[in-house]
């Protein structure tokens, strides 16, 4: 199955994505190793959260969910309609039944690379009338650190089974009569321009990851936009740890420690600080991860 393995380096400052509140003092998720040392991390549904928000503004329609089970919200199933729903995969449940979808575009937390102290910022709330009471002080833990965030998207992305149809608002047979989908053997694809859909699919994911970047879900006070440092991908059928050569690459040698060997293959090495991925390489992967040919440059 053909891949897109990334690994991005990038800056995180604050508390971008709290943990839990413990008295007055609100928690930032961070992992303890057993020797101590800490490591704070943002969560991969926060950065998925963030993502689902540059999806509307390129044009796409993301999950609203809809009421569920126990009167709660749930994702509504529909890969078709939703980019998110699609890349990001969902688990809809119908009373006892449940139905998933195996997430095309798999994302880790970003974690910090190194041990990091947390420090602690303090603040205020501030009553809205002057002189009626007095302010409730808080403490917020925050760090800044250099986190690395892997990601895997795979060639399924616009291809779907009869094991993740749900019972949607609209059914998979309305979208064919609609030409917007056809079946091809065990699968349903994109109909007509179905490529073309799946690339746009793709096009847009990576343009968000690797140079767009996302807001974090805590910005009340602060711009807690992604602040990347460099990139690595890889294209290919094989699952390369690839983010290990960040230990080495050296970016004014430019050499890659990894001698992969096949006939058709991507691997770059970018640095963020100094400039964006070229739109060209960008529409390069996502052709080939939908048609498994390589444009000509």
């Amino acid at each position: 199955m053909r891949k897109i393995v990334i690994g991005i380096l990038t800056r995180v400052s604050g508390n971008v994505n709290a943990n839990e509140i413990d008295g007055d003092r609100i928690r930032i998720k961070k992992l303890v190793s057993t020797s101590g040392e800490v490591y704070p991390f943002v969560s991969a549904r926060a950065v998925k959260r963030g993502i689902r928000e540059k999806f509307v503004e390129w044009g796409f329609e993301v999950d609203p969910f809809r009421i569920g089970e126990g009167n709660k919200l749930a994702d509504s199933g529909d890969p078709i309609r939703y980019i998110d729903n699609d890349l990001f995969g969902y688990l809809y449940i119908a009373g006892k039944k449940q139905i998933p979808r195996q997430a095309p575009v798999s994302l880790s937390p970003i974690i910090a690379v190194e041990h990091t102290p947390i420090e602690i910022d303090f603040g205020g709330r501030f009553p809205r009338e002057t002189g009626s009471t007095n302010p409730t002080p808080f403490e917020i833990e925050v760090a800044d650190f250099i986190g690395l965030l892997k990601v895997v998207i795979t060639e399924r992305v616009g291809i779907f089974t009869e094991t993740e149809r749900t019972n949607q608002e609209k059914n998979w047979q309305e979208y064919i009569k609609e030409s917007k989908l056809e079946k091809q053997g065990d699968v349903y694809i994109f109909s007509g321009d179905n490529d073309d859909n799946r690339i746009k699919r793709i096009t847009a994911l990576l343009h968000i990851l690797l140079n767009e970047g996302w807001a974090y879900p805590r910005r009340a006070n602060n711009l807690t936009m992604a602040d990347h440092v460099s990139a690595i991908i890889y294209a290919g059928e094989k699952l390369y740890p690839i983010w290990k050569a960040f230990k080495e690459y050296q970016f004014d040698k430019g050499l890659v420690p990894f001698n992969i060997q096949e006939d058709k293959e991507f691997l770059k090495v970018y640095d963020l600080k100094s400039g964006l991925i070229p739109k060209k390489d960008i529409k390069k992967l996502a052709t080939w991860l939908v048609s498994g040919k390589w444009n000509e440059d």
